[in-house]
């Protein structure tokens, strides 16, 4: 891989690459970011290069004090070919030669790999506290009752090769709802929802949801432990060639017991027996916090990311006033 400075002429392939591997995130403009780096000599941008086609990234820039790493990115068919750690030490370079003794980067507490690549370049957790205070609240425009909310798409392209989880012990079984009923389906969606804030198939008529739950294609499965629902996973086959995981989650007072761990991948064995090209799921800012970490733990990898905003539901009365949801920390670059 040929490493050189960014030009203009490279601009739609960099922002095809930062989209393709999840580093775009909704509140950054890559015009915006790459403009102030052509706007200074403390900043560089470099793009790795195979073949005339620009297959990684990395951005570099310094305050004075120390240096600072961003947009970090790979395609995914180039990695593990250690590019990545060329272009962290290309940007080391680049800052050595700048006077600056160290460098920093900030990683999610979700990504864990990312974190886990770093570590075995010899960065290591700093004993600091980062804070942060948006300066500019309204950058999404928002009327009274409306909640601003981010999604997280995720993707599986391959089959995963770690042993089959075992089954829990203490009777659990997860069963299909071959022919769901409006009245089940709904106390289950409730049960397993409601913490989460969803709320779109309560807005739906019997008769809308009936042929939605019983479509072609859509198939539930709810766990049972000691007899009780525990939770339920629902696969959507429609979208060909991929699948969806729709819906997924345990009853509240079943979280925290590691069946959890066990119905995801239960359902990830199972949606690969159809053989798809891809698995999806999609998780947003109200779902659990260790919702996005435990996708990437079972395979997926985030591929798009969206902001946008709703009602309040509990402004209408589909979700009780007193539930307070946790926001999930969103997917993101390093």
């Amino acid at each position: 891989m040929l490493i050189r400075a960014y030009v203009p002429s490279d601009f739609a392939a960099v922002t095809a690459l930062w989209d393709a591997t999840g580093i775009s995130i909704h509140y950054n403009d890559p015009a915006k970011d790459i403009r102030r780096m052509l706007a200074t000599h403390d900043c560089q941008l470099y793009v790795g290069v195979e073949d005339d086609r620009v297959i990684a990234s990395i951005m570099v820039g310094h305050e004075g004090h120390r240096g600072w790493l961003y947009k970090l990115a790979v395609l995914p068919e180039f990695q593990g070919k250690g590019y990545g750690r060329d272009l962290v030490q290309q940007a080391e370079r680049w800052l050595v030669a700048r006077g600056m003794p160290k460098v920093n980067l900030m990683i999610r507490d979700t990504n864990i790999k990312v974190r886990q690549f770093y570590e075995r370049l010899g960065y290591t957790v700093a004993a600091r506290t980062v804070m942060e205070r948006w300066l500019k609240p309204d950058a999404i425009d928002m009327e009274p009752g409306e909640l601003d909310v981010i999604t997280t798409s995720l993707e599986m392209t391959e089959r995963p090769t770690r042993p089959t989880i075992p089954c829990p012990p203490s009777h659990h079984a997860v069963l299909r709802l071959e022919r769901p009923s409006i009245q089940f389906y709904r106390y289950i969606y409730k049960l397993v929802g409601e913490r989460w804030m969803w709320a779109d198939r309560r807005t739906m008529s019997d008769e809308a949801l009936s042929a939605e739950i019983t479509a072609a294609g859509v198939e539930i499965y709810v766990l049972y432990a000691g007899g009780e629902p525990a939770g339920y996973v629902e696969l959507d086959r429609r979208p060909k060639p991929d699948i969806l995981i729709a819906y997924f989650g345990l009853a509240p007072h079943f979280i925290g017991r590691g069946i959890g761990r066990y119905l995801l991948n239960w359902a990830i064995d199972q949606a690969w027996t159809y053989g798809p090209q891809r698995l999806l799921v999609n998780t947003w800012s109200f779902d659990h916090p260790r919702a996005f970490t435990n996708y990437q733990k079972a395979g997926f990898r985030p591929y798009r990311q969206t902001r946008g905003k709703i009602l309040d539901p509990r402004l209408e009365g589909l979700i009780p006033a007193d539930v307070q949801p946790r926001v999930a920390p969103a997917a993101g670059e390093p």
